[in-house]
């Protein structure tokens, strides 16, 4: 078991690592001049940021694949939330970051309401090994309730549809993760000859792809703190369920250990809502351009747009305002959202 919750500590920090990366690049990219969009992706992918972020994210798959390899979805899944705190972390170190108290208390509550979890509901490894007809009902009822999840989104306010997207997003990965897992201990059994030749492996294409384009359509849909606190809930939950219905994982089911897992599970759903509420808010072109040249050299990897563009700024000593020529709101280098929080950074999450 603390091989499982090892790798998918790894599986979460790789996947907040290549976030912010990808996302610090993409948002560099639309920083430039106009020109094709072709040009664009071109650039985008030359940049060592894009590619470096790509890497981690090929690593976030292989430890993820490992992690259920050596312990059920139960213990895995939640633990993957922990990819919020990393991205906080990372946007401290790497970008220097102001984070406000309580959204680190945020983040301590997502902790302990994990930790209280794993105690609490002890997950253990399942020995069922679901047949064709078990997985017939688990992917058919999931795909009803994703259908009425998608149903109810196409109307309401942008924070309820962002939610729903969320929530479906969240259960279309519960049902990835499964075919993930069988899709190892098939690579085990059989080798891979054996996995291309199996069914399962490409319905685990198939589901990831899926939920990649819904994760796309809950961005879309609304604000992004609605459906990362949607898809970090529900995932846990929806994925619990699986491991239990299809691998026969086990839970401590004593009244006792019962609502604790639940109050856990509540701490845990709490502390995710109120760290995608007070996160800082995302990098954009503006927010980037006010970073420091050596920031920017470190992270991108490229020469800083400020190093070559003097003429158009006026510095007036660190710790100083510094104004750049045309942006709209010629305020400071940093703008602070009301909680100390400094309008710098990359996206908390990646999906």
């Amino acid at each position: 078991m603390a091989a499982a919750i090892f790798f998918a500590t790894l599986s979460a920090l790789s996947s907040a690592c290549g976030a912010v990366l990808q996302r610090l690049a993409v948002v560099d990219a639309q920083s430039a001049t106009a020109r094709p969009r072709w040009r664009t992706v071109v650039d985008l992918v030359r940049q060592p940021a894009w590619l470096l972020g790509a890497l981690f994210l090929v690593g976030t798959f292989g430890f993820q694949a490992l992690a259920l390899y050596f312990g059920p979805l139960a213990v895995v899944q939640p633990v993957l939330v922990l990819e919020l705190i990393f991205a906080l972390g990372l946007r401290v170190f790497i970008l220097h970051d102001r984070i406000a108290p309580r959204t680190w208390s945020a983040a301590l509550l997502i902790c302990l309401g994990l930790a209280a979890f794993l105690v609490a509901a002890a997950p253990g490894e399942g020995s069922g090994v679901p047949d064709a007809r078990q997985w017939l009902l688990a992917v058919g009822t999931r795909g009803l309730a994703v259908a009425a999840l998608l149903l109810l989104a196409r109307r309401g306010s942008p924070g309820r549809r962002a939610a729903l997207f969320g929530a479906a997003t969240a259960v279309v990965w519960s049902v990835d993760a499964a075919f993930v897992k069988q899709s190892v201990d098939v690579l085990a059994s059989a080798g891979v000859p054996g996995l291309l030749t199996n069914w399962v492996f490409y319905a685990m294409v198939a589901t990831g792809v899926l939920g990649t384009v819904l994760l796309q359509g809950a961005y879309a849909a609304g604000p992004l703190a609605a459906s990362h606190s949607a898809l970090l809930i529900v995932d846990p939950l929806a994925s619990i369920a699986l491991g239990a219905e299809l691998f026969h994982e086990q839970l401590r089911t004593g009244p006792g250990y019962l609502l604790g897992a639940v109050i856990s599970l509540a701490v845990l759903a709490a502390g995710v809502i109120m760290l995608s509420v007070w996160a800082p808010p995302q990098m954009t072109p503006e927010a980037l351009d006010r970073l420091p040249g050596a920031v920017r050299r470190e992270v991108l990897g490229q020469q800083a747009a400020g190093d070559g563009e003097d003429s158009r700024r006026q510095g007036h000593g660190q710790a100083q305002h510094r104004g750049r020529q045309g942006h709209p709101e010629g305020g400071d280098a940093e703008a602070d959202d009301g909680d100390g929080q400094a309008h710098v950074g990359a996206e908390e999450q990646a999906g």
